[in-house]
């Protein structure tokens, strides 16, 4: 089970209705410590993130609209090895 709560003076105050019996052994994981500094600008800076939908969807254009990953993976060699 998750729950989300912030650091205020060194103590974990968990969200607001949560309350686990006294004793209780927890985990705390930092949120979005997997992330790199631009994953957590485009997750909390919109005109990043804007940015980075722009870039996904020329890149998606750019695809084959196969679905067939065999036929992508024979179109990406072919092109390699005429470069």
């Amino acid at each position: 089970m998750g729950y989300k709560g912030i650091v205020k003076d060194n103590v974990i105050v968990l969200e607001q209705g949560v309350k686990l019996p006294e004793g209780t052994e927890v985990e705390v994981i930092e949120q979005g410590w997997w992330m790199s500094e631009e994953a957590r600008r485009n997750a909390t800076d919109k005109r990043a993130f804007k940015k980075l939908l722009d870039e996904c969807n020329k890149l998606r254009k750019q695809m084959p609209k196969t679905t067939d990953s065999v036929q992508i993976i024979r179109e990406m060699r072919e092109e390699r090895a005429n470069r």
